[in-house]
């Protein structure tokens, strides 16, 4: 049987049958269909909500107290964090909270505690030469600057939102944090009203110019010498 001759019982045979090749026609129409929309629907399923460190713009300094509660050699250590936050879903999302967690210098055997994010004592902000512009952080109000520089908890659908956070530790001995290649790593929580934690690590870079820290939050230094702005951890093995 040669393929001319095939192909012409083929048509007789579409021609013979009409009907059920136009319901064949559309079962396959509504196969492809349905299968498009269980795609879209898995892919827009898997995308979650996404937690950044902006490591370009955060930083740490590092202060020596010597003893607090009757323990030597502590260290107090300033994050100034900008986290950023992304939202693809279709959904609005509300932040309960952050919390960052600190490298130790001894990592097993030890309890790690997060540190609480503290207040920041004035809005975060870039310096070149006369020019100031004013960024953005989470939660707290200041009367310097419009008000939509202070991120709220709710991020809408299909937006992305970045601020800045200020956590402040004091520990000693094995519970001081960890140096790696100039920087602190961390890992920083950000806590959903739906139960869900979002999840991002860095290593924020450690500066020796306090000054300069201090321009780019006026205030910080004589801030967090107040003990309400400390998270201590004290817990060692």
């Amino acid at each position: 049987m040669t393929l001319p001759s095939i192909l012409a019982d083929l048509v007789e045979w579409i021609e013979a049958h009409g009907t059920t090749v136009d319901l064949l026609k559309w079962a396959v129409v509504g196969i492809v269909a349905w299968a498009l929309g269980v795609f879209r629907f898995l892919k827009a399923k898997l995308k979650r909500p996404k937690l950044e460190i902006e490591a370009l713009t955060s930083r740490c300094i590092w202060q020596e107290l010597g003893v607090v509660d009757e323990t030597d050699h502590n260290a107090r250590v300033i994050f100034l964090i900008e986290a950023g936050i992304n939202n693809p879903t279709t959904d609005p999302m509300v932040v309960r909270d952050f919390t960052l967690k600190v490298r130790r210098l001894k990592r097993w055997l030890v309890r790690n505690h997060v540190l609480n994010a503290v207040t920041l004592p004035s809005r975060v902000r870039h310096n070149i030469g006369d020019i100031t512009r004013l960024l953005k952080n989470w939660f707290s109000n200041f009367a310097e600057g419009p008000d939509t520089l202070t991120l709220g908890a709710r991020i809408e659908p299909r937006d992305c939102q970045s601020g800045f956070l200020l956590f402040v530790s004091v520990s000693w001995g094995y519970m001081r944090p960890h140096i790696k290649n100039g920087a602190v790593p961390v890992k920083l929580y950000a806590r959903l009203t739906t139960g869900e934690t979002l999840v991002a690590r860095s290593n924020i870079v450690l500066m020796d110019d306090h000054a300069a820290f201090e321009a780019m939050v006026p205030g910080v230094l004589a801030h967090v010498e107040n003990r309400s702005t400390w998270n201590i951890i004290r817990a060692q093995a």
